[in-house]
């Protein structure tokens, strides 16, 4: 794409981004300072809608930017500057006020980014992920009634109750936490998915409706060793672009979902702050969304994951700038801690 065109996307993405209003021509030459003229914009704006960059919504003769001009936004027209001066003083007083919790200046970093970028904040804290099973056992209360204890090589994770409409006998549930325990024994809580479970019933034998509640109750309890919450969602209900019930109520959903939500933000790639942008999310509850995400270690470590769920319309380069520096202070602060 050639310089002209790079410049009149910019210009669309940013004045799109500030107003929430399709783009037209005589905006981008009177505002921008392009030094071409109207009709001249307008040409390179059909070229630009041909390629892909732009779309044009049905009711407006302006010009939005399609998930594949803010790729190639984010990838090649973001100047990586360091973060505003306002912005780093706002970090700085978060961390000076966290008194030393971790969790508090994660939830507080959270309320800032959504405050900024009117979206959804959201922070998974993988505890323990890397800690292994060690032993499942399964106590029966009654015949209806049982209690799931998870050790792992760290402690035993929250004792999970279980019910079954029909009764069971001790000796069965016994049989069938073995396999459990047997199939999963030394492997780490991390790696315990939906998926995974679902293809060990596969090869398991007993009663399938037993093994179910069996499987949905270890992953409860694998579930709650993550420190998970959300805010925002009033900032985010507040955008244009959510105004309709049905577009915002999958994601309602999917924040719920904690466990999909964590295999969501897995992302293993080296780069510091990652951004998916539309259908790159793997959900279809995200293809109109961006997600901005930074995960933050310790000596290779995970401590956490701090994210932005938002529209695409979105100011991409504050919200980078801000995460880096974030993932920055926090690194220097658990260094310095120990």
């Amino acid at each position: 794409m050639d310089e002209r065109k790079q410049r009149i996307l910019r210009a669309i993405i940013e004045d799109y981004v500030k107003s929430a209003e399709p783009v037209g021509s005589r905006t981008i030459a009177k505002n921008y300072n392009l030094g071409i003229s109207p009709a001249t914009v307008r040409n390179e704006m059909s070229d630009l809608e041909e390629l892909g960059y732009l779309e044009q919504p049905h009711t407006s003769a302006g010009r939005i930017p399609s998930a594949k001009g803010y790729r190639l936004y984010v990838d090649s027209m973001l100047s990586r500057q360091p973060v505003p001066l306002q912005d780093a003083e706002k970090i700085e007083m978060l961390w000076k006020h966290s008194n030393g919790s971790t969790s508090e200046l994660f939830l507080n970093m959270a309320k800032l980014l959504s405050q900024v970028s009117h979206s959804m904040s959201l922070f998974l804290a993988p505890a323990h992920d890397r800690a292994l099973i060690k032993y499942i056992h399964v106590l029966p209360l009654d015949s209806h009634q049982a209690v799931m204890v998870v050790i792992t090589e760290t402690g035993a994770l929250d004792n999970e109750l279980m019910y079954f409409t029909e009764g069971v006998s001790p000796d069965v549930l016994q049989s069938l936490a073995m396999q459990f325990s047997n199939a999963l024994q030394n492997v780490s809580i991390g790696h315990v998915t939906a998926e995974v479970l679902g293809t060990l019933l596969i090869h398991m034998e007993g009663p399938q409706g037993i093994l179910m509640i069996l499987s949905e109750t270890l992953l409860r309890a694998i579930n709650k060793r993550k420190l998970f919450y959300s805010v925002g969602t009033t900032e985010l209900l507040n955008q244009p672009e959510f105004k309709s019930v049905e577009k915002v109520q999958p994601l309602l959903s999917l924040v719920e979902e904690q466990n999909q939500l964590g295999q969501l933000l897995k992302d293993d790639s080296p780069t510091p702050v990652k951004v998916k942008i539309g259908d790159e999310n793997d959900t279809e509850a995200l293809h109109s969304m961006s997600v901005v995400q930074a995960d933050f270690t310790n000596q290779d470590q995970p401590i956490g994951t701090l994210a932005i769920l938002g529209p695409t319309r979105m100011e991409y380069g504050r919200i980078i700038g801000m995460l880096s520096h974030m993932k920055h202070m926090m690194e220097s602060m658990v260094k310095e801690q120990k």
